[in-house]
């Protein structure tokens, strides 16, 4: 982070403390699976569905909070959103006890408990309070960090959402040596609400910019004719090429992209357990294939972690389009080599980290992308609209890439996986075309002679 002033590093820190927050309670119930299904008796279909309606309630009000979130000052909207998925984990705590006097309810032919719809409400507001992150950290990114720095603060907001990811495992896992799954959960959710009173106070100090563009416009006593031919005509009277047909291209690159990270999310330890089976014993305790592969898919969560801090640096000085690209490649590498070569347990922690580096690197440079194609007044709504768009096309995916790997094999399965990364890279190297994307520099140098 060396370059940010004083002010840029705290504002860094915090706004990126919001994404390593919503990321560590994506990852809360997957580690508690197993536990929940002894001790609620419940079917692992039903456990999955808990995880389902958080990403259905997350994807799908993301792009209403980002319309939000470029019309309503954005720390109000922040703290309450984390602290609200909080409060639903206590919720959550408390649904075997809360669900005892609800109606169990059947539907198409199964039976779901009044603690299972309890927990299953907990999960949907779970997804809703944490659906307000991406609409509006990244405005604020724009709004409170200098041009020049801007990439540097990309990374490391990129980067925490790793880290919460690789860190939450690791923290259930040791809070289960001590407590049970309801008290873990409780401990969780109160964490949240405390987490988003001290973000609002935070945000309260008028140190950081959080109101919206159109709102500045209107506290600076800009003229209503001016905001108002905003709203009309916006988007639609720029060229095409400046912004329609880049953010739909990007928007492709999620998806192409998001093939291969949601295989790699959901099936990386099975293919690991399936065609490697490592294990080993450390001081007589024996560490069975399933502990291994975890540890090797922390690896990958790790170096998309540490390589998003660098590559957000570099954000500053290089084109993104380059960067995406070649974190495209490296993907595709190590996907090739980890589902064709067989690997020693040194060289497959060295290929999963370069795979982690590929795959998870990318967030800083599509993101600046992302910013710099979007006003000021619409970048809010403009995250909200891709990441819904994309989580709704995204849910499929497991499915399928299960289906595949059961019809294929393991290794033939996780080679298919690179068509996700190929056709990603492809994406962004259709921006070079000017056909497809003209910057602002290129439409001013071929409007400046005839001016």
């Amino acid at each position: 982070m060396y370059g940010l002033s004083w002010r840029e590093l705290r504002f860094a820190l915090l706004i990126s403390s919001s994404h390593f927050t919503q990321h560590v309670f994506y990852r809360i119930l997957p580690p508690l699976i197993p536990v929940l299904a002894v001790a609620l008796e419940y079917p692992l279909w039903q456990l999955g569905l808990l995880i389902t309606l958080y990403s259905l309630g997350m994807g799908i009000v993301q792009a209403p909070f980002g319309v939000l979130s470029d019309r309503i000052d954005r720390r109000y909207l922040l703290p309450t959103g984390l602290a609200l998925a909080g409060a639903a984990y206590v919720l959550f705590a408390f649904a075997p006890t809360l669900g005892a006097s609800v109606p169990a309810v059947t539907l198409l032919n199964h039976s779901f408990e009044g603690g299972f719809l309890v927990m299953s409400l907990s999960m949907v507001i779970v997804g809703i309070g944490l659906a307000v992150v991406h609409p509006t950290g990244y405005p604020m990114i724009t709004d409170n960090v200098e041009t020049e720095s801007k990439g540097t603060v990309l990374g490391v907001f990129g980067a925490s959402s790793k880290f919460g990811d690789a860190a939450t495992p690791a923290l259930v896992a040791l809070f289960l040596l001590v407590l049970p799954w309801e008290r873990i959960i409780l401990l969780f959710g109160v964490g949240g609400v405390v987490y988003g009173i001290a973000l609002y106070t935070a945000l309260r100090s008028e140190e950081f910019e959080t109101l919206p563009s159109g709102q500045r416009t209107q506290r600076n006593d800009e003229s209503s004719e001016s905001d108002e031919s905003d709203e009309s005509g916006g988007l639609s009277d720029e060229d095409r090429r400046s912004f329609f047909y880049p953010i739909t291209t990007i928007y492709l690159f999620f998806v192409s992209s998001g093939l291969t990270s949601h295989g790699i999310n959901a099936f990386l330890p099975a293919f690991l357990v399936a065609v490697y089976a490592y294990s080993f014993e450390l001081m007589g305790v024996p560490i069975g294939a399933e502990s291994v592969a975890n540890v090797y898919f922390a690896l990958v969560l790790i170096a998309g972690g540490v390589i998003q801090l660098y590559l957000g640096g570099l954000l500053d000085r290089y084109d993104s389009r380059l960067i995406l690209i070649g974190c495209m490649v490296v993907a595709t590498v190590g996907l090739v080599v980890l589902a064709v070569v067989d690997l020693s347990p040194l060289a497959l922690a060295a290929v999963v980290v370069i795979l982690g580096t590929g795959l998870y690197g990318v967030n800083p440079a599509r993101d600046a992308l992302i910013s710099d194609l979007s006003p000021p007044e619409y970048e809010g709504r403009i995250f909200g609209y891709l990441f819904t768009a994309t989580s709704l096309v995204g849910a499929a995916f497991p499915t399928v890439i299960g289906y595949l790997l059961e019809v294929l094999g393991m290794r033939q399965g996780f080679l298919m996986l690179a068509i996700g990364t190929i056709l990603a890279g492809g994406c962004i190297a259709l921006l070079y075309s000017d056909r497809i994307y003209r910057t602002d520099a290129e439409m001013d140098a071929r409007t400046s002679p005839s001016d």
